[in-house]
């Protein structure tokens, strides 16, 4: 009896570590805050035994989810009974946005000089690098030479030479951090000149797919991810930028293990607009001319409305109008630590699978559409398989619109 006992209670205390580690993993894949449309309920679907239970009496929560700008609270319980965490559910209006799926062109410059490599210097004593002895590392941002702005590279090397020698005062940032770097360069015994020992990178260029266009307030995005650079990785600072015109000349065809990618050309066409921010979450900026394709304007989704099954995506594989193609939404992720990999896309559509080989480099922003409503956009394309990849939920990216600061509405 004594044994039964025993057992029974080490069985207890199995299944409540187990549920214990359970509600915990959840509690982390499931985000703290939902967004709901203003005279609508919540419908909440998790791939978890979780459901949602109104904390305040029904009354309060009906007045609540009435009106735009308000909140209220819902416990999210396991098996209905065993409490996950409390979340946030904010009301909203519906926001109405014009779908894309064009190719653009992005001219970009850094807010200041990502270093982008080291090389020592041969000097008459020996290989140094003066940047690296100052505590400079790659990645870092080299914001000021001397109380001088940073621009260009040109900028850095005219700098570099005026000063002869002498000590340099450079502002670095480094992630959410800036500090000052005292550097003496060197001259290199190779041509003369006077070197730091760094590699930097004052611009970008590349060609992306919009996602979507504000009517209101004359708003783009984009991409769906930011521009990094392709040395070190690191998100590239914008310090200004412009959208031109482009044209997907050809596909190279995806294969596992080798992604395809877009080719395409600027036009010789006036820039369409301005770009203001590059984020996580894709692209921003202010048209100023409808030289690209704006289609069909249709509602946004919220995040939980996203649903697994057939959807569509809007993409460019030749010239600069997009087509429509069915894909298949596998997955979703709800937790808000995977902005740019909320969904798992299958590419079903037999036209693209001939075309494409799946989903390629530089269709990154191609809208996402399923039942009538933006759900999101395309992201990143599995190496080892090119018909599938990530996306973003389209509330993601509005919300980062929302904390952005556009000076104007900008439309032709």
């Amino acid at each position: 009896m004594r044994k039964m006992a025993k057992g029974i209670a080490t069985a207890v205390n199995c299944c409540l570590l187990a549920i214990l580690i359970l509600t915990t993993y959840i509690q982390k894949q499931l985000p703290d805050r939902y967004s709901v449309v203003a005279g609508e309920q919540i419908t909440f679907t998790c791939p978890y035994p979780v459901q949602m239970v109104r904390t305040s009496v029904p009354g309060e929560v009906q007045a609540a989810y009435s009106s735009a700008g308000e909140s209220y609270q819902m416990d999210l319980k396991l098996l209905g009974t065993i409490p996950v965490k409390t979340v946030e559910v904010q009301v909203v209006d519906r926001k109405l946005v014009t779908v894309s799926g064009a190719p653009f062109g992005i001219k970009m410059f850094t807010d200041g000089l990502m270093v982008v490599g080291m090389s020592d210097i041969p000097t008459a004593g020996g290989r140094l690098n003066p940047a690296r002895a100052a505590g400079v590392e790659v990645g870092d941002i080299l914001k000021t030479f001397n109380e001088v702005p940073l621009t260009t590279n040109e900028q850095l090397a005219e700098l570099m030479q005026e000063n002869a020698g002498g000590l340099i005062r450079l502002e670095v940032k480094r992630g959410n951090s800036t500090f000052r770097a005292e550097v003496e360069p060197v001259r290199s015994s190779g041509d003369e000149q006077y070197r730091l020992g760094v590699w930097v990178r004052d611009s970008s260029a590349g060609i992306g797919t919009m996602t979507y266009f504000d009517q209101n307030s004359g708003v783009f995005t984009g991409l769906g991810h930011a521009v990094c650079d392709v040395d070190t990785g690191d998100i590239m600072p914008l310090q200004s930028g412009e959208v031109v015109p482009a044209r997907i000349t050809g596909v190279k065809r995806g294969e596992a293990g080798s992604p395809g990618e877009l080719k395409g050309r600027f036009t010789e066409e006036p820039p369409l607009g301005s770009l203001s921010a590059n984020t996580s979450t894709g692209v921003y900026g202010l048209l100023r001319s409808r030289g690209v394709y704006l289609g069909e304007e249709m509602p946004l989704a919220m995040k939980h409305e996203v649903e697994t099954g057939k959807a569509y995506i809007y993409t460019t594989t030749e010239g600069s109008r997009p087509k429509k193609y069915e894909i298949e939404i596998e997955k979703l992720v709800m937790s808000e630590e995977e902005k740019g990999q909320n969904m798992v896309i299958h590419v079903t559509d037999p036209d693209l699978l001939a075309k494409t080989g799946g989903i390629l480099q530089g269709m990154s922003g191609s809208p996402i559409v399923q039942n009538g409503m933006l759900v999101g956009s395309v992201t990143h394309v599995f190496v080892k398989d090119p018909t599938r990849g990530f996306g973003i939920f389209a509330e993601n990216i509005q919300n980062n619109m929302k904390n952005m600061n556009f000076n104007q509405k900008n439309i032709a």
